[in-house]
């Protein structure tokens, strides 16, 4: 199998998210590694899918430039194979303890877990996620029409970020939505300025 592991990032790279990255298992597997500079979230992650396809890549696993990864992140998101599994990542600077994973079920991305109410080693179906940790089989690009990403601004002035879009265009093609409650992020509480 085939893995890409892509960074989408603005500037960088916070030094621990690439040593957790460096420290991954590959599981026997061909990993490689891509970093995406100087655009934002959404044409970044565009064209990290472009490259996985292009590349003929089985899967992509991206993740953020400012996240700590567990080393045994693979094993746990190959394990079952499926589409598209999340990690799980605190919201930066949360006091309730937030997940950016949202319960099934409701219209709108507001029922989210926290770190008292995800289930401990758990493989679990979810309405969407934030991309902190996102591993894709990358046929999923292959149905889904582009852009796969991108931030939509509605009428009432909300908005939907370039992530959830995708978990929604996923979600409407039949595909399912798996977080991983094994895989538990770090989240750096830190802004860089260079």
């Amino acid at each position: 199998m085939r893995i890409l592991v892509a960074v989408p990032t603005y500037e960088t790279i916070c030094p621990e998210t690439f040593k957790s990255i460096y420290d991954l298992h590959n599981e026997g597997h061909q990993v490689d590694f891509e970093f995406v500079k100087g655009y934002d979230c959404p044409t970044a992650r565009n064209n990290i899918a472009k490259t996985a396809l292009d590349g003929e890549y089985d899967y992509v696993l991206m993740v953020d430039s400012d996240v700590i990864i567990p080393c045994d992140a693979l094993k746990c998101l190959m394990d079952p194979q499926t589409n598209i599994v999340l990690g799980c990542c605190p919201r930066k600077n949360s006091s309730d303890g937030r997940i950016e994973i949202y319960r099934p079920g409701t219209f709108s991305y507001t029922d989210y877990f926290t770190i008292d109410t995800l289930p401990d080693n758990d493989r679990i179906v979810v309405k969407g996620g934030g991309f902190a940790c996102a591993f894709i089989n990358v046929d999923v690009f292959k149905v889904l029409e582009f852009p796969w990403f991108k931030y939509v601004t509605y009428p009432d002035g909300s908005s939907l970020s370039e992530d959830l879009y995708f978990c929604s265009k996923a979600t409407e093609a039949g595909f399912t939505i798996e977080a991983d409650s094994r895989v538990r992020l770090g989240h750096l509480a830190r802004y860089f300025q260079y």
